[in-house]
């Protein structure tokens, strides 16, 4: 009995002790968020005082609000700051009890996604540096990063020290990684719980040109048209140039454009081809052959040396014709020797009469043959045989004589304007006996001159800025020539600037360069040139028609896109171009090398000059150096064309020697320089001494102008074509 009565005294006592709770247990929150910690009294009947703090006496960061037997510690927002061992004490006042609890609060930061730079700018076989950023994130030595290639695990890094991690993966990519996913993923270990955030990025990768493929071997008649195609994977998307191989193995341009058309062929069409694909990367080729076939043309026939003819003189006569395959070419006499057949070959032929007399005079005719058909020309050959007695003088000529006189009367279009991409054209004539042959030159600022066509009326079916300018008529006969001039004014939106860096390739701190931009329009625009990035889009250089700027002592700093913009009232156009400068610091053990952009830029030729040593009038047998200038990137090679029958020289630096010359070599010559960008091109003459001794009337037959119309047709087609070799020597021929 006695123990029970205790057991109902104690009862009350044990359920009134004095007790602190302190919730959220341990608790994670999140930087920038709200964390509330409640103390909870229970077990006192009067007020309770409660006293927050920490294990270590630091302070709380935090608002304390009390109600009762419940307080409040709040957190707002939560910070790194607040990571501690946080303490709640209470007093019981009316018991004089004192009780306590604590709890340990616990933060993270995980605000962002993973940033992943330089997926962009990789390149097949190189090894680069892919870059996978989490900023912000705590604590850093929780924290895992994860590459992945498609769902593939290249490499894992974790218990990271530092705030904002980062993860760099080495990586060598090929040319199948082009537009596949790479993933950054970041996982957060907060014991509670995971949190993870990925990004996802498209790999570029360039790679250089495979996988070619061009149009089988070919045979086409001549007249036709015909196209080849060229086709080839890489990236960036390559370009396609063609060249067309002759039989010394030298090269000229054919077109460009994976597409080569070719409207009408020409004898000069046939051979065979070469396909180039290139891009920044690098190039790759492939050959065809181009047959083309027909009757052979009409035989270009004339004399060496041109002029008058007397008893005692020496000629050679020469014919040649192109055909395809190649043709028998058969020169006879037609009067006077009873049509005996006096030499032939394949291709050309001539024959040289010495101590000529009237008994040569006559018709000589030239036949060229091959399986598809003939064509004839035929050349009247007159001798002058002069007697003289003391009384008398009798002169007797074995040809008729018809009077000839100059070109006179010339008339031409006058002043045109034309707008860019339109056709126009221009007319010329003149009287004159024989009827006089038209040349067209066009003048450039320099006062140099390019042959444009021949013929009474010129048509440019597209104008280009190159047709703009002052135009020269050459109305010319054997007798002599009359010019007129006027003038074509292209108008129209610039031209997309071209945009280029002297010199081209790797540029390091400390180089300088000069970048330089130019555009073509009509009326001439103003070229601005700005840097995009590093410099808040200022502008640095502008000037009419072109502009540049020398950057000396180059850092990394002036890396980035710089722009050039070329205005007119007619529109705009913008280029731009991406600057390298490698920044490299080397210490004992690792070398660090920071790349911050690449490219090497293509110009075409410009500045042309020539230069003819001794002089551009030569005696007969002597020796004619010829000197040829341009710049272009990149540098561009020289074609000689001697345009009384289209011989050509080809040379790789600009150099041409001509030797042992004779009156064959005198004329019109054309030089034109070239490279994969564009071309340039000048006309000049060489001329031989005269005699004093042997003076000569020029008398040509009419029919001799054929071989001026069929040079000037020359002419205009190699104004397309460019060749890459050594300078070359030509000998005399007869």
């Amino acid at each position: 009995m006695t123990t029970f009565a205790l057991w109902i005294v104690l009862l009350p006592t044990a359920a009134l002790k004095f007790v602190v709770n302190l919730t959220p247990k341990d608790p994670m929150a999140r930087v920038g968020d709200s964390l509330v910690l409640t103390c909870n009294a229970s077990g006192c009947a009067d007020a309770v005082t409660f006293t927050w703090g920490t294990l270590l006496d630091q302070p709380l960061y935090g608002k304390t609000e009390t109600n009762g037997p419940v307080s409040l510690q709040i957190f707002n927002p939560v910070g790194v700051r607040h990571i501690n061992k946080v303490v709640c004490k209470a007093t019981c006042r009316t018991k004089g009890e004192k009780a306590q609890t604590s709890t340990e609060v616990k933060v993270y930061a995980f605000p962002k996604d993973p940033t992943i730079s330089r997926t962009d700018l990789l390149t097949e076989g190189q090894e680069s540096n892919l870059t996978c950023t989490v900023p912000d994130v705590y604590p850093a030595d929780r924290l895992i990063i994860e590459w992945l290639l498609g769902d593939v695990l290249l490499k894992q890094d974790e218990h990271l020290e530092v705030q904002t991690a980062t993860s760099v993966f080495e990586y060598r990519p090929t040319a199948q990684n082009n537009g596949q996913n790479v993933t950054c993923r970041a996982t957060l270990d907060i014991e509670i719980d995971q949190r993870t955030r990925e990004t996802v990025a498209s790999m570029t990768v360039q790679y250089s040109p495979r996988n070619i493929s061009i149009s089988e071997n070919t045979q086409v008649n001549i007249g036709d048209s015909f196209t080849l195609t060229c086709r080839a994977e890489g990236n960036p998307e390559p370009s396609v140039l063609w060249r067309r191989l002759d039989q010394d193995g030298h090269s000229v341009v054919a077109g460009k454009g994976a597409t080569l058309l070719v409207e009408e062929a020409t004898w000069s069409h046939g051979g065979e081809y070469e396909c180039m694909a290139h891009n920044v990367i690098g190039n790759r080729t492939a050959h065809m052959t181009v047959n083309v076939q027909g009757p052979p043309e009409k035989p270009v026939l004339y004399l060496s040396p041109s002029g008058e003819l007397k008893a005692g003189d020496s000629v050679t006569i020469i014919c040649q014709s192109e055909s395809g395959p190649q043709g028998r070419v058969a020169l006879r006499q037609v009067t006077g020797s009873q049509g005996a057949e006096l030499q032939s070959n394949q291709g050309h032929t001539s024959i040289t009469v010495q101590s000529l007399t009237a008994r040569d005079s006559g018709l000589y005719e030239c036949q060229a043959t091959n399986p598809y058909g003939k064509h004839t020309s035929s050349i009247n050959v007159t001798v002058r045989d002069e007697l003289y007695t003391e009384n008398q003088r009798t002169s007797e000529i074995v040809a008729s004589m018809t009077v000839q006189y100059s070109p006179r009367n010339i008339s031409i279009s006058e002043n045109t304007l034309v707008n860019i991409g339109d056709s126009f054209t221009l007319t010329c004539r003149a009287e004159g006996n024989p009827e006089p042959s038209v040349l067209w030159r066009r003048l450039d600022q320099d006062g140099h001159s390019v042959v444009a066509g021949e013929g009474a009326t010129l048509l440019v079916e597209e104008a280009t800025w190159s047709h703009g300018g002052e135009y020269e008529c050459m109305a010319h006969n054997v007798i002599g020539n009359r010019t007129a001039h006027m003038t074509v004014n292209v108008q129209g939106p610039p031209e997309k600037p071209v945009l280029y860096l002297s010199p081209s390739g790797e540029l390091k701190a400390g180089d300088s360069v000069t970048i330089i931009c130019q555009s073509e329009s009509g009326p001439q625009g103003r070229v601005a040139l700005r840097q995009v990035t590093g410099s808040q889009g200022a502008e640095l250089q502008s000037n009419q028609g072109h502009t540049s700027i020398t950057v000396q002592s180059l850092t990394a700093r002036d890396s980035g896109l710089y722009e050039c913009q070329a205005t007119n009232p007619y529109g705009k156009q913008t280029s731009s171009i991406n600057v390298t400068v490698r920044d490299e610091l080397y210490t004992e053990n690792q070398r660090t090398s920071k790349i911050v952009a690449s490219m090497t830029v293509q110009s075409p030729p410009t500045n042309l000059s020539v230069e003819v040593f001794p002089s551009a009038e030569f005696e007969e047998g002597q020796n004619v150096t010829i000197w040829s200038q341009a710049v272009g990137v990149p540098a561009p090679s020289a074609t000689l064309m001697r345009l009384r029958d289209g011989v050509e020289l080809h040379s790789s630096d600009g150099t041409f020697h001509l030797v042992h010359l004779g009156p064959e070599h005198a004329g019109l010559y054309l030089l034109n320089v070239t490279n994969v960008v564009g071309h340039q091109s000048l006309s000049f003459s060489l001329s031989i001494q005269d005699k004093s001794a042997s003076p000569k009337t020029v008398i040509i037959p009419a029919v001799c102008s054929v071989s001026i119309v069929t040079a000037a047709t020359i002419m205009i087609q190699f104004l397309r074509r460019a060749s890459k070799t050594s300078s070359y020597e030509l000998a005399r021929t007869v």
